[in-house]
């Protein structure tokens, strides 16, 4: 009867060893993963600066009403222009 008592003990050591192992692995890979979403997140925070500073740059330009009077001009221009050459491809 000590014998399979004794491989019971056995089993239940090798199980807590996994467990201890299972645990260790946790730890790491959640401080791994907690590095990479650092850097993703650092990532993607690069990507927006030159959005972010080319919105602010076009909302400076809409404030100042010399600039938004010189865009439209050039709109119009361009739009005269393109009126221009529909009717020449007219007839």
């Amino acid at each position: 009867m000590n014998k399979p008592l004794s491989e019971k003990e056995k089993l239940l050591t090798m199980l807590t060893e996994i467990y201890d192992q299972l645990e260790e692995l946790e730890s790491v890979l959640e401080a791994s993963f907690s590095d990479l979403r650092y850097s993703l997140n650092q990532e993607e925070q690069e990507k927006l600066t030159i959005p972010v500073q080319k919105l602010s740059a076009i909302e400076k330009k809409i404030e100042n009403p010399s600039v938004t009077q010189g865009i439209l001009d050039e709109y119009t221009e361009n739009n005269q222009v393109a009126k221009a050459l529909k009717l020449e491809l007219g007839f």
